[in-house]
C-alpha cells in the first residue's frame, strides 16, 4: 500500500484542507416585534453589533483543541494539537502549541499551518462574519428557528438569512445564517465554499457555532467536511474551548427601532 504521506493526492489535499478551515474559523464579537425586519436590516444590525462588540472586548484566555480525521486510499489517519490562545485588544492575538499527537504529518502540514494562519490574520470563522455583508452576498430571511448556544441548554430564537455570495471564490461561502434576535450576534453558520478549494476536493461543508460569554460572543466549535475526489473522507473539527477569562467593557443599553429588536 502506498504511503499517503507521499503522495501527490495527500499533498494537495493537505492545501486544500488549510484553505477550506480558514473559509470557516476577532470575536463576534425584548419585546414583541412590530415588524418583521427585511435581511438587508438584519445584516446591516448586525455588523453594526459586531463592531460593538469587537470595540468591547479587552483580553481572553481558552485552550483550544484542532483535530483532523482521514479515511482513504492510503488508510486511517489522525492527529491533534492542543493550543492556549490569548486575546488582547485591539486584536492581538497569540497562540501556543502545548501538546500533539497521531501523525506527526498532519500535526506539522495541516494543524500547526492552520494555527500559524490563524495567528496571522483573523480567525477564519470570524472572518466569515466581517465579510458577512450587503455589498457581498445577497441575503434572503427564510424565517425563525430556536437555536440552542453553546453550553447554555437554552434555546434561543433567531432569524434565519440565506445567503449566496456575490463573487464566488474559495474564501467566501453559501448556506445560512442564525442571527440571535435578541443581540443580533450570529449563533451560528452552516454551508459549503462557493468554489472548491482545490480540483481534488469535489464536496464540502462547514458547521460553525458560537457561544456567549457575557455580552460577547466568541467561537465556539467548528467542524468542516470534505471529500477527496480520489477517494477518501476528511474531517476538522476545532473546539475553541470554554473561554474561562473574558474581560470586556459593558456595551452600550438597550435602544428600541421600529421593527428591530435591539440590545
Amino acid at each position: 500500500m502506498r504511503r499517503i504521506c507521499g503522495g501527490f493526492e495527500w499533498r494537495m489535499f493537505v492545501r486544500a484542507a488549510v484553505a477550506l478551515a480558514l473559509t470557516v474559523s476577532a470575536p463576534v464579537v425584548h419585546g414583541q416585534n412590530a415588524a418583521r425586519p427585511s435581511a438587508e436590516q438584519v445584516m446591516a444590525r448586525m455588523l453594526e453589533k459586531n463592531r460593538e462588540r469587537l470595540a468591547a472586548l479587552e483580553h481572553y484566555t481558552t485552550e483550544r483543541t484542532y483535530q483532523v480525521n482521514y479515511a482513504g486510499t492510503g488508510g486511517e489517519h489522525r492527529a491533534e494539537i492542543r493550543v492556549r490562545a490569548e486575546y488582547t485588544g485591539p486584536e492581538q492575538k497569540r497562540f501556543t502549541v502545548e501538546w500533539e499527537s497521531g501523525s506527526k504529518f498532519i500535526c506539522d502540514k495541516v494543524l500547526r499551518k492552520l494555527v500559524e494562519s490563524e495567528q496571522e490574520a483573523s480567525d477564519g470563522a470570524n472572518r466569515m462574519q466581517s465579510a458577512l455583508s450587503a455589498e457581498n452576498y445577497d441575503a434572503k430571511l427564510v424565517g425563525e428557528e430556536m437555536v440552542e448556544p453553546l453550553g447554555t441548554g437554552t434555546p434561543e430564537k433567531a432569524w434565519v438569512l440565506e445567503v449566496t455570495p456575490r463573487s464566488a471564490s474559495k474564501f467566501t461561502y453559501k448556506g445560512k445564517v442564525w442571527v440571535s434576535e435578541d443581540d443580533y450576534a450570529v449563533m451560528r453558520i452552516a454551508g459549503e465554499p462557493a468554489k472548491s478549494p482545490s480540483w481534488w476536493i469535489d464536496r464540502a461543508h462547514f458547521d460553525s457555532r458560537y457561544v456567549r460569554r457575557g455580552q460577547i460572543w466568541l467561537p465556539g466549535r467548528n467542524v468542516s467536511s470534505s471529500h477527496v475526489r480520489i477517494g477518501g473522507e476528511a474531517t476538522l473539527t476545532i473546539d475553541y474551548g470554554t473561554y474561562p477569562v473574558v474581560a470586556a467593557r459593558a456595551l452600550k443599553p438597550a435602544v428600541t427601532e421600529a421593527g428591530l429588536r435591539v440590545r
